[in-house]
């Protein structure tokens, strides 16, 4: 199958996310981590890139890589890496308890020369890393906004509620963006070096990006070209995905004056992109048939139960944006209401682990789901959860089919293994509970 340009900026943002699942062995923004994503993204001998990193009792054959991979496929078919990749790793802590050495933001650029064509892409949340949810997801008090444009490197300074004038953006949105232009390719240097030394009003420049990356994506352009059409470049655009509100109504109004066509594709039953100014929509109150509606369709009630615990969490986020008041770039939104298309999830067909525990994952196939009614609700083992049977892991499980694989569908595309699986015993256990409620709280 060939990809047409759109299908190929979006897989190249999804080829950002190649170490997202993997534990460094330090942080900063030199580990092996970087070696790594330029492992996934290139190909290359795993085990010879860190003697004491994951992938160090590695024993398979050498990587393929993403490009090596899929430019038979990708439009121009010749993309190349020619920034990066960087990854920055951020030592989360609470107290003297590290919680994290996962990859908080990673970032390159690709360069198609047939297409004349370069990529920024920005990787998505990390969900194995508690910095991206406290720091960047979910920093969003009116009293830790920054004001447009911010001072990098940020630091987060508490304030009072600046007017709603004002053009400001939350502090996770400026703390991803001063965390991206930190980076440096030692050969290339900074970002905004390199894409000043590339610009030509030939080429076109992409800014691409899901999830976090959604918000930080289209921040990020705007912040290196408040006016593109001084930019140097032929034409910038941008494919953001699935993004939360990066600022205000006042951003927003300078941000669409200078890119009047920027969109954010919105799949219409996921929950990310109605933060921070649609939570209300997620969820209603119980019908008469005692199941909360919602844009997951029906979920089931009960004191714990997946609709119970979702309402729970959605009021509970509502708190984070008292005395502010957040504006969404607009949504180019896909789905169905009825859920008659575009409802399901994607499942790995092959999965095999080897003697060391590294695992690969081949042959994806999706699966419909019928639509969740009150005689059909969402419960913790409906639809059907692979493992023990959990209301944390159903509400997982919606939020990855609806957040990650009907955005893949959506375009037409399967998923594809980035990199190996690392073994069980290289995940640092999941912190716990009341540590990453305490930081939850400190906001």
């Amino acid at each position: 199958m060939a990809y047409d340009l759109n299908q190929t900026v979006f897989s190249l943002s999804l080829a950002s996310n190649a170490v997202a699942d993997i534990k460094a062995t330090t942080s900063g923004y030199n580990t092996e981590l970087t070696a790594y994503m330029a492992a996934g993204l290139n190909g290359g001998t795993l085990q010879d890139l860190s003697s004491d990193g994951a992938f160090a009792n590695y024993q398979g054959p050498a990587w393929p890589g993403f490009f090596p991979t899929m430019n038979s496929q990708l439009a121009g078919g010749d993309w190349q890496v020619v920034w990066g990749p960087c990854v920055w790793v951020a030592p989360l802590k609470h107290g003297s308890k590290i919680l994290s050495l996962y990859a908080t933001n990673s970032m390159y650029v690709g360069w198609s020369p047939s297409l004349n064509t370069y990529v920024v892409a920005i990787a998505a949340t990390n969900a194995e890393n508690v910095m991206d949810w406290i720091d960047e997801d979910f920093d969003v008090y009116a009293r830790t906004t920054s004001t447009w444009p911010p001072a990098i490197p940020f630091t987060v300074k508490r304030h009072e509620v600046l007017p709603a004038a004002t053009p400001q953006i939350s502090a996770g949105t400026a703390t991803g963006i001063s965390a991206l232009l930190g980076m440096t390719d030692p050969k290339q240097g900074s970002l905004q070096s390199f894409l000043a030394s590339k610009a030509d009003s030939g080429a076109t420049l992409w800014f691409t990006g899901h999830s976090l990356a959604g918000a930080l994506s289209p921040t990020l352009a705007f912040y290196l070209y408040p006016d593109p059409t001084k930019s140097g470049w032929g034409t910038i655009n941008l494919l953001p995905s699935a993004g939360a509100t990066p600022g205000n109504q006042a951003w927003l109004d300078l941000f669409s004056a200078g890119y009047p066509d920027a969109t954010d594709l919105v799949n219409m039953h996921d929950v990310v992109p109605r933060a921070w100014n649609m939570l209300p929509t997620v969820i209603q109150p119980k019908d008469k048939a005692g199941n909360y509606p919602s844009i997951f369709g029906m979920l089931g009630s009960g004191t714990v139960s997946v609709g119970y615990t979702v309402d729970l969490l959605v009021h509970y986020m509502e708190r984070r944006i008292r005395d502010i008041t957040y504006a969404n770039i607009t949504h180019n939104m896909f789905g169905a209401a009825d859920f008659s298309s575009n409802w399901g999830h994607f499942t790995w067909g092959t999965v095999t682990t080897d003697a060391q525990g590294y695992t690969l994952k081949s042959d994806p196939a999706w699966s419909d789901w019928p639509a969740f009614t009150d005689s059909n609700p969402v419960t913790a083992q409906n639809p059907a959860q692979t493992g023990k049977a959990t209301v944390m892991d159903q509400i997982g499980q919606l939020i990855t089919a609806t957040h990650i694989d009907q955005y893949v569908h959506n375009f037409g595309l399967t998923p594809s293994q980035l990199l190996p699986e690392v073994p069980a015993d290289w995940k640092p256990q999941a912190p716990d509970l009341d540590s990453f409620q305490a930081m939850l709280h400190e906001g």
